[in-house]
């Protein structure tokens, strides 16, 4: 197989180049490392990087044909990595942390349509995750009798700290943005996952953080992440994913502690800056909280600011 990331043609139709790293010049030479692989499978060989040998009873039993999820080059890297960097780490996939209880894996809400769209409970897009955090678009709220049937009970089931990523319609599958405390109130669409960290093996949400942010672990999704028409999609197949196990608790806490540090205070800023606000008894109207609860972080009076 060839996993070659050109061909000699652009998305245009034209001639594609390859270009000087150092100038950004287009080079007289075409970029087509497809030729390349092809030359070396037809010679016989392989080993140019992109080209491998896959036994066919694999792709059959998968039931998955594309070259990209039989390219294992990013996970050995990331094994590679760990031996070098993680000296006492392990590393276990999402499929085994999830079997043995450590790792929880739950799916979105639900979507409901445009015109529904008219309450007060924020819906997440995907396009909503982005930079690390959950964004609300004040045009995209939905009643709460309704958020309560995409939920299926009282409350979100979100926890503060859990991990949100697309897994679906984005390239940004794999970015883990970060659910803030007072930000369970909201209806996530059903095309993301959420991870949550279950038992002391993974330290907690800072550490798992820490953990898929590390870029061999984060390249693995170039693999998993396969093409439905004109949609990313990463399916199931994210039960593949290798995650860093730490040596022991006290050393993920360590390497996490930066993570931890940062969204904490985070959090501890943003209660001071309610309590001034609150102290000070005037009429601002920001949200900071409760996304969807306007009341929460309204001070000072009942008067309309100016």
């Amino acid at each position: 197989m060839s996993n070659a990331p050109t061909c000699g043609i652009n998305k245009d139709g034209a001639e594609l180049y390859q270009v000087d790293q150092a100038t950004g010049d287009r080079l007289a030479l075409l970029d087509d490392r497809l030729e390349t692989d092809v030359d070396a499978i037809l010679a016989g060989t392989v080993g140019t990087g992109t080209s491998f040998t896959v036994k066919a009873s694999d792709v059959s039993t998968s039931r998955i044909a594309t070259p990209t999820f039989f390219d294992l080059s990013t996970v050995e890297n990331l094994r590679s990595f760990t031996n070098s960097k993680l000296p006492g780490y392990s590393l276990k996939t999402v499929g085994e942390l999830e079997l043995a209880g450590d790792l929880q894996r739950f799916p979105g809400h639900g979507s409901p349509s445009a015109d529904r769209r008219v309450g007060d409970v924020p819906y997440i897009k995907v396009s909503d995750l982005r930079a690390g955090g959950v964004n609300i678009n004040p045009t995209n709220m939905i009643p709460l009798p309704l958020a309560e049937e995409y939920w299926g009970e009282a409350g979100s089931g979100l926890m503060p700290y859990d991990l949100i990523s697309p897994a679906r319609t984005s390239k940004n599958i794999g970015d883990f943005c970060v659910l803030m405390p007072g930000q369970e109130r909201i209806v996530l669409t059903k095309e993301v996952f959420i991870f949550r960290a279950a038992t002391p093996l993974l330290v907690d949400q800072f550490y798992l953080l820490w953990a898929l942010t590390l870029e061999p672990v984060r390249a693995q999704w170039r693999r998993l992440v396969l093409m439905q028409t004109n949609r990313e999609d990463v399916g199931d197949r994210v039960v593949e994913l290798l995650i860093p196990v730490p040596p022991s608790v006290d050393v993920g806490r360590e390497v996490s502690e930066a993570f931890r540090t940062y969204f904490t205070s985070i959090v501890k800023a943003r209660e001071g800056l309610s309590q001034k606000l609150k102290i000070a008894a005037l009429p601002h109207r920001f949200t900071l909280s409760d996304l969807g609860s306007r009341e929460q972080d309204d001070y000072g009076d009942d008067e309309e600011p100016a």
